[in-house]
């Protein structure tokens, strides 16, 4: 696995077009000159900012990540690790018979079904919806009750909260999460009854979800016309084959690339660009623009004038909200830039420089938490019509391909756990878990691949942002006037899933 290969090596192969950029390190002092190649001419769109302006932006953003990530240990890393521990050691035994009594309960499904939602497989996510809603809302609102009475959250209280939000096991934001992200790929509340869908819509992603620091449409929009369409490549808000998957260093970087999604603010410009070729794309951009209006403007406002005007100083009604309301985006921030390492933290091409699927997303097998097949992230991206009801007969139509690729597949263990293998280089622990349905690769074998892929780069952060991704959709067009791609949004995508011809001078010279 430590053989280079001809795209490891910077070669990357484009049978149908080149849209890349080269970029040729200086000898002398290690600055990056671009040639930013698109169909022939210089690419218009690159940001030309100096060695220091951009050492002092990704400085910035590092820093910005650093802090990110010790704001999450101070207020958020207890209430996970404490509840995670209890459930697992003893609370599930307890509490699982009970919520399984409950489930199962025909009358409850009935209901579910007749009333709330459109589909039979959807009242899986009933009961334990109404649970985590229950909790969340009765505790918000002895938030208020005590912020009105005393002036003040004491930092107890502000604790007590973070439990119950997070949830014994992370059940509380786990499955909001997973509510909302599931709303979301169903456009409009198609999820639920018309009742429900037509006249309050999305209630996890766009109500609900204020709560769990999830701007209105963001899964709606972004979520399944970027990530998913682009399946985590270039372009898409959540890319990250640009940093070391293994390193707590540049995992700052991209803890502040997702932040910056989390705010709706990279979405919103990919839309706006798009907009005026692409009518789905102008709607997504009034429809996340009304969101991100909703979460950043109108909540607050209404928040905070509310506690004002219910005799809260502005100092305290500010702080209520920064606890109360931003803390838990900041937390959810940061649990979807640690997830997303395992999801898509390793990357592996094909002989002609394409993304192999089965690799650039995992799929754990009989996982501890899993919700709802959410551990099963390949089958999401590139099945997304299997219910997870189904996922263990689709799993067994797979072999053939994951044998063949060496996909990302483990087995007994969860998706924190990947991550944290991954960024502590723990490859050894991590290949206990791996499924080698091949039966011929030792643990060590394992090991290495893992650890090749997971520190495989297209390109370096620099690169990424200040070179490539300003004149992405300059090298879109490029590719159609070319006649490669038939439309820029095919482009796009093509532009995506391949591997690219990057630093080919500099790194010929260091496979020499």
């Amino acid at each position: 696995w430590g053989k280079a290969r001809p795209w490891e090596r910077g070669w990357g192969v484009l049978p149908r077009g080149d849209s890349g950029t080269m970029c040729v390190r200086s000898e002398r002092d290690g600055s990056v000159e671009t040639s930013d190649v698109v169909g022939g001419k210089k690419a218009g769109g690159a940001v030309h900012l100096s060695k220091i302006q951009r050492r002092l932006i990704v400085a910035t953003r590092w820093a910005f990540g650093l802090l990110f990530c010790i704001n999450f240990f101070v207020f958020w890393a207890l209430p996970i690790g404490i509840q995670g521990q209890a459930w697992r050691l003893g609370l599930r035994k307890v509490f699982d018979p009970i919520f399984n009594a409950i489930d199962t309960c025909k009358p409850i499904r009935q209901f579910a079904h007749s009333f709330i939602y459109a589909k039979e497989v959807h009242t899986d996510y009933f009961v334990q919806a109404v649970f985590v809603a229950i909790s969340t809302l009765t505790t918000m609102t002895f938030l208020f009750h005590w912020q009105m009475t005393h002036g003040s959250l004491p930092l107890w209280l502000i604790m007590a909260y973070n439990f119950v939000w997070v949830g014994f096991g992370g059940r509380g934001f786990g499955a909001a999460y997973t509510y909302a992200h599931q709303e979301g790929h169903r456009r409009g509340g198609k999820i639920y009854r018309p009742w429900i869908g037509n006249n309050v819509g999305n209630i996890w992603e766009n109500w609900m979800g204020l709560l769990y620091g999830t701007v209105p449409y963001n899964f709606t929009t972004s979520h399944v016309f970027l990530h998913h369409r682009l399946n985590a490549g270039k372009g898409d808000p959540f890319y990250m084959w640009d940093v070391d998957r293994s390193s707590w260093s540049d995992f700052f970087l991209y803890a502040h690339r997702i932040f910056v999604y989390m705010t709706g603010y990279s979405s919103l410009k990919v839309f706006a660009e798009m907009a005026e070729t692409n009518k789905t794309a102008k709607e997504n951009y009034y429809l996340l623009r009304r969101g991100m209006f909703v979460f950043w403007v109108v909540m607050p406002a209404v928040v905070i004038s509310f506690l004002v005007y219910s005799g809260s100083t502005v100092a305290s009604a500010l702080t209520f909200y920064l606890f109360a309301f931003l803390e838990p985006t900041c937390c959810m921030s940061f649990f979807l830039a640690f997830i997303n390492v395992s999801f898509h933290g390793f990357i592996e091409f094909d002989e002609e420089g394409r993304h192999i699927g089965c690799v650039n997303s995992d799929a754990i097998i009989d996982g501890p938490d899993d919700l709802y097949g959410e551990d099963d992230h390949m089958a999401h991206h590139y099945f997304t019509s299997v219910s997870h009801r189904d996922l263990a007969q689709h799993r067994a139509t797979q072999k053939e391909v994951w044998i063949k690729h060496h996909a990302s597949v483990f087995q007994k263990i969860t998706i924190p756990e990947v991550t944290v293998f991954m960024l502590f280089n723990m490859w050894d622990k991590l290949a206990e878990h791996y499924v080698d349905l091949s039966g011929k690769l030792s643990k060590k074998d394992i090991a290495a691949m893992l650890k090749v892929r997971a520190q495989r780069k297209e390109m370096t952060y620099e690169e990424y942002e200040f070179d490539f991704l300003p004149t992405i959709r300059e090298r879109a067009h490029a590719l159609v006037a070319k006649g490669v791609c038939v439309s820029v949004d095919q482009a796009l995508k093509e532009i995506a899933h391949t591997n690219h011809p990057l630093n080919e001078v500099s790194a010929t010279k260091k496979t020499k």
